[in-house]
């Protein structure tokens, strides 16, 4: 992935935290948002020749996000049982765990099931779906022009707006917020920019608009910046409706991905890149942290223990990566598939 996207992974992985430590309410939507467009413009950027490619293999491309998402997903998965006995037990929870295990979770618009155990496995659930589906769904809009795609774009949108208007509210979290079917308008949202990213790439004109390193630095900056305040000021239910965050998340990202150098100072520093390259495992470890601080610890300074709880999870995720993520990743590569190699 381009270095400046990485780093704003790592930026907005920061918010993710924030929301749920319980100092910025806007942060997850927002958040959330992004990281969907994101993944929708990358993949579409990593496997867009491949999948056209007469050796694609769909069979070894699922196995590859399977062998990327269950491992870490299971591992804190068990690790919340402790907490919900906690709070509660009741029977139901056996067939929710195992429809948490399958990351199916999302499919059901119920609170108690969509965010059972470790609740943020809710976004992965939505993330593999939209992986499993990707290959189909790129082809048919890589197929159609121009003049096809853009009517295809006002038809989803159209059908987004009836969705959010037409559903009732006790609905729309499960709905409108979580459910993959709907998250998806935010997934192919990214395919299409991704295809816009690199039709307009290699033209002059692009070049010579980012070849001021300073200017796209502000740029990101402020970007960010709009889309904080934005989030600030919506409210709770204009935060679902993700379409509000896109035109900001679509010039941020093309803003990061366009410059030729390459090289955006701040934007390509290491620490932004390595908690980029973290996001993953800091979002499903990092809630498990905030939960389990908050039942063994005295909190006195919430300054000092969203500082103690971010730093836990910043170690917390390194080693697992290091020590337990990798060395399962690579065994288990090589015993599905030993030609196989896993990329994100």
């Amino acid at each position: 992935m381009i270095k400046s996207l990485t780093s704003l992974r790592g930026i907005f992985i920061l918010f993710i935290f924030f929301h749920h430590a319980g100092v910025y309410a806007g942060g997850g939507s927002m958040a959330v948002a992004f990281f969907f467009v994101l993944s929708g413009f990358s993949m579409t950027l990593g496997y867009k020749d491949r999948i056209f490619h007469p050796g694609f293999s769909y069979k070894q491309y699922l196995l590859k996000r399977c062998i990327k998402f269950y491992p870490l997903h299971w591992i804190t998965l068990f690790l919340d049982i402790p907490l919900v006995f906690m709070s509660t037990i009741h029977w139901w929870l056996i067939p929710v765990f195992f429809i948490n295990a399958a990351l199916f979770q999302t499919l059901i618009p119920i609170k108690d099931i969509y965010f059972s155990f470790n609740a943020v496995s809710w976004f992965l659930a939505d993330i593999l779906f939209f992986a499993t589906v990707f290959p189909f769904v790129f082809k048919w809009i890589y197929k159609k022009s121009t003049r096809q795609n853009f009517w295809v774009g006002i038809s989803l949108l159209f059908i987004y707006a009836l969705i959010a208007l037409l559903i009732p509210n006790e609905w729309m979290h499960g709905i409108l917020y979580v459910s993959p079917f709907v998250r998806i308008f935010d997934f192919i949202f990214g395919i299409y920019l991704a295809l816009f990213y690199l039709n307009i790439k290699d033209s002059s004109i692009i070049k010579t608009i980012f070849s001021c390193k300073a200017l796209d630095v502000f740029l990101l900056g402020f970007l960010i910046f709009l889309l904080v305040v934005e989030s600030f000021y919506l409210n709770s239910t204009l935060q679902m409706i993700a379409p509000l965050y896109w035109p900001l998340i679509a010039i941020l990202i093309l803003c990061a991905s366009l410059p030729q150098n390459n090289e955006l100072m701040i934007w390509e520093n290491r620490a932004f890149i390595r908690l980029g390259e973290l996001s993953f495992t800091i979002f499903l470890v990092h809630r498990l942290v905030l939960r389990y601080t908050s039942k063994l610890l005295v909190i006195e300074n919430m300054l000092l223990y969203i500082v103690f709880c971010l730093g836990i999870t910043i170690i917390l995720s390194l080693l697992t990566d290091r020590y337990i993520l990798n060395p399962i990743t690579q065994w288990l590569t090589k015993k599905i598939q030993p030609s196989m190699t896993v990329r994100s």
